[in-house]
């Protein structure tokens, strides 16, 4: 019985934390992920912090780790359609703070922090496969697709979003995304 008490507190205890990390890194970012604003956010013991987050990157790790990654998602349909749908809902996901900061801690740390840097690989390898997995899903639907190196693809479509949400702070409609689509592909046959 005992066990499954302190399993029950222990439970609670980390999702307290893992919201605290989240909240404080969504309103401030990696910066505001310190052992003890996130004790004070959870209202827990800054030795429970230390204990599991011996440093402050594994903080912004595990905030990063408990983000949604704000780009290419799974989807069907035709390969023209699924990336439009996707350029737009990822440009909505990269309006949110939690993703601009996602994004930001990615570019700004990833060099120099080795968990980080796992994080972003592991993206690029996500996102890759599953433009890969449209793109072979889309000749085998015989939809026209020139053969394109994946990682200049994500470049040219990933690029101008990230360009217009986060510096521009401007919206991506329809017609920007198939622009986007339209100059990476190729006009449609």
């Amino acid at each position: 019985m005992e066990t499954t008490v302190e399993d029950a507190r222990i439970a609670r205890t980390r999702a307290a934390v893992r919201e605290a990390v989240r909240s404080l890194f969504e309103e401030e970012g990696p910066a505001a992920l310190t052992h003890q604003r996130v004790a004070q956010r959870a209202e827990v013991g800054r030795a429970t912090i230390y204990r599991h987050w011996p440093r402050q990157i594994d903080l912004v790790t595990e905030a990063m780790t408990i983000t949604e990654q704000p780009l290419l998602r799974a989807g069907e349909g035709p390969l023209r359609e699924w990336l439009s749908r996707e350029l737009i809902r990822s440009a909505a996901d990269l309006a949110q703070p939690v993703a601009r900061q996602f994004l930001t801690t990615v570019i700004a740390t990833a060099d120099q922090n080795p968990a980080v840097a796992a994080l972003r690989d592991d993206l690029l390898r996500r996102i890759s496969s599953l433009l890969r997995g449209a793109i072979d899903r889309a000749v085998a639907a015989g939809e026209t697709v020139a053969e394109r190196d994946n990682d200049e693809l994500l470049a040219q479509i990933l690029g101008p979003l990230i360009f217009r949400v986060t510096i521009q702070r401007a919206p991506v409609d329809r017609a920007f995304a198939d622009r986007i689509v339209d100059a990476a592909l190729g006009p449609a046959a």
